[in-house]
């Protein structure tokens, strides 16, 4: 189904992976999506040229410049936040996945133990718990990265801003 990858000693494809991480898998996309939707819309929406015509277009028709400019550089700072937000909680599902995983697999110990615990049983909830970290940590980590680097340039933006509402206002 997918590409092969070395895990845990064998090869194992993104299906198996996406398996082996459980119901979470499908909050770590959901959240992989946002993170790169929100990285799309902000190069978009935050291009130096347009975002400076339309926030001086914008100051120029307001009653309190000074107002707008606050309420312009908060919703840039916002569309930014969402990435630290994703940052923050990628990780905290793909542990819970590891909590979860860890469940499993002591639960089937323990419910097998008149059998002799089986490493498979094992293998699988230590699976989940690696699949899910793994891909928290894989979503993270760039969103990360893209806040840290998309919030540095909304300050540029902002400071290019008050340089022309002061060329304008002064």
């Amino acid at each position: 189904m997918g590409t092969k990858n070395t895990f845990a000693g064998g090869d194992v494809t993104f299906g198996q992976a996406w398996e082996y991480g459980g119901p979470l898998m499908w909050v770590l996309a959901f959240l992989s999506v946002a993170a790169l939707a929100t990285v799309l819309y902000i190069l978009f929406t935050q291009r130096r040229g347009a975002f400076l015509r339309n926030s001086v277009e914008a100051l120029k028709a307001s009653k309190d410049p000074e107002a707008e400019g606050a309420r312009i550089a908060a919703r840039l700072y916002s569309a930014v936040d969402w990435l630290a937000d994703i940052a923050a909680l990628a990780p905290l599902v793909g542990l819970l996945g590891t909590v979860l995983g860890m469940f499993s697999a002591f639960g089937g110990i323990a419910a097998d133990v008149t059998a002799g615990a089986k490493p498979v049983v094992l293998a699988q909830g230590v699976s989940q718990a690696i699949v899910t970290t793994i891909f928290g940590l894989a979503i993270s980590i760039p969103a990360q990265a893209f806040h840290a680097l998309l919030r540095r340039r909304a300050a540029g933006l902002v400071a290019a801003l008050e340089e022309k509402a002061d060329e304008i206002f002064a």
